[in-house]
Order: structure tokens, then C-alpha cells, then sequence
């Protein structure tokens, strides 16, 4: 006889600037996304296995680094994508550790939340900036930057909502461990310490309402910085290219590059052309507001 289910649930995120920066100890900035990942416990006998609408073979090892080996079914369901900067396994992080507090009659700290995250993105990620599942977390908007003695996580509280159509390449991304390694390997210090001064630019225009056409300039010339350090594609500069012409103030990739997804920052009116013309353009988007 099974008991429970026992659920949790966490959304994805999209890097809005920073990201390789943020692995050499430089801020970024991340929002949670309205799309989430549950995960259900169910306790039966034998082996503990997994059902999944997701399909990656990573998935089961990276989970009994947390779950017990015997005793559990999991089930898995997500709206979002594997593999294309959306947060997949930061969303199933957290996720798992909420479903094993409700399991034990607890609700998960978010400290608990943030180091056992670790256990199951470094299964996924190899070397992780932590900056994913700390926003699964934590939720809302977030600048964050690691250290040696810890985090430094900061809520960011924006005057102006930022509207954002998302477009998804379509083209698979290389594993973050993958375009984090091919950083390190070319040398790209100065290159992502100039994407930490634009962090802390981006910051003053979100906390201080300053022009969005400003913030707009500001992540098109951290996609540029990101296109020097060989994370871009022709996949995601065509899609930034299509976001700008279409109206948006300024796009860049988001997420680790190599594939996967880019957004573009529009004004609340051009949005809806934006995203059609995306659509039209055959990228699947959809449009977010970040408050």
C-alpha cells in the first residue's frame, strides 16, 4: 500500500545578465519564471524508480544523490525545456528536496534549499555558480554573486516591470560544464570582468527605473561580450537579430549558450508584434513579465 503523495514544486529561471561572469566570482542577475517543475513522492517497495515526461538519462542518478535508493517512485513533470538555459534541473532541484521535506512533515529552509541543491545541479552541471537554484528558490528577481565564504544574495525590488518575449532556438545546447570549460580554456578574464561592470549597470537602471531603452543598449552589449567568449551561435544571433527588428529595445542569449534560448526586452505595446513576428520567424516564444 502506497502512502503520501508527497509534491514540491519550483519554477524555472532566465539569466538576464551575467552569466560565465558569475562563475569567476562576478555578479548576475536572474529571474523566476511561471513555468515550473513538480515532482510527486510516492512511497512503494523495491528500488526507488522514476517516471518522467523529461527525457534525459542524467535524471535518476542526479536524483538518488538526495532521494533514498529504495522504497520511492518518483514522478516527474515540467514545463519547461531540457537543456536550453530555462533552468530545467535547477526547477528539478529544488523540487525534489521540497517533495522529501513534505515527505518528513517540514517545509525546507531556503539554506537547506540552496547547499543540497548542489548535490543534484553538480550531477548535471559539474561546477555550478549556485545562481539557478537559488532563484528556484527563492523566487522574484535576484543579483547574485558567489564568494568564498558564501553567497551574496540580494532580492532586486525594479521600479518598472520588465516584459520579456523568450524565443527557443530550437538547436539543443551544449551542457553548461561544456561552454563553462570552453571559457575557461580560452582565457576570457577581461572579457567577463567588462560583463560584471555591466551587471552593476543594469542593476542602478532596474533599481532606479532608469531608461529602458538604456537597459536595452546594456544587454545588447552583453551579448556582444558573450558572441567575444565563443558562447554564441548563429542559431541565437539570428534570434537576437529577428527580436530587435521586430521591435525589442535590445536582446542577448541567456543561459550558458552554445544553443537553447535568447529574450529580447520590449515595451509592454511591442510585445504581442514581437512575439509574432518571432513566431513567424520559426522560433517558439513566449512572453514573460518580471516584476
Amino acid at each position: 500500500m502506497t502512502t503520501g503523495p508527497f509534491a514540491g514544486q519550483a519554477p524555472g529561471k532566465l539569466i538576464l545578465c551575467g552569466e560565465h561572469a558569475v562563475v569567476e566570482g562576478h555578479a548576475a542577475i536572474a529571474a523566476a519564471l511561471p513555468r515550473f517543475t513538480t515532482v510527486t513522492l510516492l512511497e512503494r517497495p523495491g528500488p526507488t524508480s522514476l517516471s518522467s515526461d523529461l527525457r534525459d538519462e542524467r535524471l535518476l542518478p542526479a536524483l538518488l544523490t538526495v532521494v533514498p535508493r529504495s522504497g520511492l517512485e518518483i514522478e516527474v513533470h515540467s514545463e519547461l525545456p531540457v537543456g536550453c538555459g530555462l533552468g530545467s534541473s535547477a526547477a528539478l532541484a529544488i523540487a525534489t528536496l521540497r517533495a522529501l521535506a513534505a515527505r518528513e512533515g517540514r517545509e525546507a529552509s531556503f539554506a537547506e534549499l540552496y547547499e543540497r541543491g548542489f548535490l543534484i545541479e553538480r550531477a548535471f552541471h559539474g561546477n555550478p555558480s549556485g545562481v539557478d537554484h537559488a532563484v528556484s528558490a527563492l523566487g522574484g528577481l535576484v543579483r547574485y554573486r558567489r564568494t568564498d565564504s558564501g553567497p551574496e544574495i540580494t532580492p532586486l525590488h525594479i521600479v518598472e516591470p520588465l516584459t520579456l518575449v523568450v524565443v527557443n532556438t530550437g538547436t539543443p545546447a551544449f551542457t553548461t560544464a561544456q561552454m563553462v570549460e570552453r571559457v575557461r580554456l580560452r582565457g576570457s578574464s577581461r572579457e567577463l570582468a567588462a560583463i560584471g561592470a555591466l551587471v552593476s549597470e543594469i542593476t542602478e537602471v532596474l533599481t532606479t527605473g532608469g531608461d529602458q531603452h538604456r537597459l536595452g543598449a546594456l544587454l545588447d552589449q552583453n551579448h556582444c561580450w558573450l558572441q567575444r567568449i565563443g558562447v554564441s551561435t548563429p542559431e541565437l544571433d539570428r534570434a537576437c537579430a529577428i527580436l530587435r527588428s521586430a521591435g525589442s529595445l535590445g536582446a542577448k542569449l541567456a543561459g550558458a549558450g552554445g544553443g537553447g534560448v535568447a529574450f529580447g526586452l520590449c515595451t509592454p505595446g511591442s510585445a504581442p508584434g514581437v512575439h509574432a513576428e518571432a513566431t513567424a520567424a520559426g522560433l517558439a516564444a513566449f512572453t514573460v513579465i518580471i516584476r
